[in-house]
């Protein structure tokens, strides 16, 4: 059963889990929210909000799209330290006059974790997707994506990623993610090209597991 629709609740649009175009449930209706008036700071409410973490940047939005023509908000004030972003000051609903419309990006922290090691710098790799932790199966994946994992979890240098089984042992659960492909330099694994949520070929023995410094 899907949570009861409030004030303040927040999703992004497109396809990854912490990055995207920002839209707010407000009067009964989700609503883009204009560039203007718009800070890091209440960019790191909503990062909290999702569980992504914190902010990495926030920017205009390449996409303004028709559904949401006449449906905006501007005006949210946040101190910072709120958990949500209905604990803002009230903003102000409006016509969606401007095409400056709110894009996010969040460091996705809090959506992946290394297990099964005793450590949070090395196992087998989980990301959060749809209210559940699932693997990540190990088609394309090379110490790149291993890369990547270990810069978003502030875990240094990736020291090797392999399949788990030998150390970390095989996960249960969905396996969210197979042919992932970083170039090696980008701040979150989100930022990262794979087959879809849920899209793969793969059994738990095929697990993913990275080892950072």
């Amino acid at each position: 059963s899907s949570p009861a629709l409030h004030d303040g609740l927040v999703r992004l649009s497109g396809e990854r889990q912490c990055e995207g175009d920002v839209e707010v449930f407000i009067h009964q209706v989700w609503r883009r929210v204009l560039l203007d008036s718009w800070s890091l700071t209440e960019s790191s409410v909503v990062c909290r909000q999702l569980g992504c973490g914190s902010v990495l940047n926030f920017y205009s939005s390449s996409s303004s799209s028709p559904e949401h023509s006449h449906e905006c908000v501007t005006g949210f004030q946040c101190s910072g330290s709120e958990a949500h972003l209905g604990n803002c000051s009230s903003p102000q609903t409006l016509n969606c006059s401007s095409t400056q419309q709110l894009s996010i990006t969040c460091l996705g922290r809090g959506s992946i974790r290394l297990v099964g090691s005793g450590g949070d710098c090395a196992g087998r790799l989980e990301v959060f997707h749809s209210g559940s932790w699932g693997t990540v199966c190990d088609d394309s994946w090379d110490i790149k994506d291993a890369r990547v994992v270990c810069r978003q979890l502030q875990c240094g240098v990736a020291l090797s990623s392999q399949q788990v089984p030998a150390w970390f042992g095989p996960g249960s659960g969905p396996i969210w993610l197979d042919e992932v492909k970083c170039e090696g330099n980008e701040t979150s694994l989100w930022s990262c090209s794979s087959s879809g949520w849920g899209k793969h070929d793969c059994i738990h023995k095929e697990d993913v597991g990275v080892v950072c410094s």
